[in-house]
């Protein structure tokens, strides 16, 4: 016997919830990877002394902090895009595919609701990861040899680390923008079709 405080007929919601049901796990997985970079950066956090020194050293030379501040939004792009916007986009599919009653049918909106997927969560991953790992790798470059550092000058660090990323970053931010740009074209499609 069902519980009183479910619908009866669920078969609906479970036939039309496939694109939904994508974008939640898609967000669940990018979830994921953001609390185990959160929690790395964490534990070298709090578990070195190197996170005091960096402070010290943004403090004598404020250019330094460039480096930390790509990886910070690197890591805010992941949470807020990868995340959020993963997360939102499967409340829209869950709208159209459940409330609303239109399903994804067809080669077409199937088609932009793949490339909503892949591409915003390949680009987003890749995007933000590269500018995390920029930013991580350029604190090290201008900590000093003798704290574990590699003792790069902050133009040194600019021109071999950051701006070799700059173009790659870029592009993976356009496939982000082409995925959403199909995921919102699949539901206007999806939402005028007959």
């Amino acid at each position: 016997m069902e519980p009183a405080h479910l619908p009866r007929d669920t078969r609906s919601e479970k036939q039309y919830g496939r694109w939904s049901g994508r974008f939640t796990w898609a967000a669940i997985i990018q979830g994921a990877a953001v609390a185990i970079l959160t929690a790395l950066l964490a534990a070298f956090t709090a578990g070195t002394i190197y996170p005091f020194k960096m402070v010290e050293m943004m403090l004598a030379t404020p250019a330094i902090g460039f480096s930390e501040v790509t990886a910070l939004a690197g890591l805010g792009l992941y949470l807020v895009v990868g995340v959020i916007g993963t997360g939102l986009s499967a409340q829209f599919y869950h709208h159209f595919e459940s409330r609303a009653g239109r399903p994804y049918r067809g080669v077409v909106t199937n088609a932009l609701a793949w490339s909503h997927l892949v591409l915003m969560n390949v680009g987003v991953a890749a995007a933000s990861l590269l500018m995390i790992y920029a930013g991580f790798i350029g604190d090290f470059a201008v900590t000093p040899v003798e704290l574990g550092g590699y003792g790069m000058t902050i133009e040194q660090v600019s021109q071999q680390i950051l701006n070799p990323l700059v173009v790659p970053v870029a592009a993976m931010l356009l496939v982000t923008v082409a995925g959403a740009i199909a995921g919102g074209t699949g539901f206007v499609v999806n939402y005028f079709k007959r």
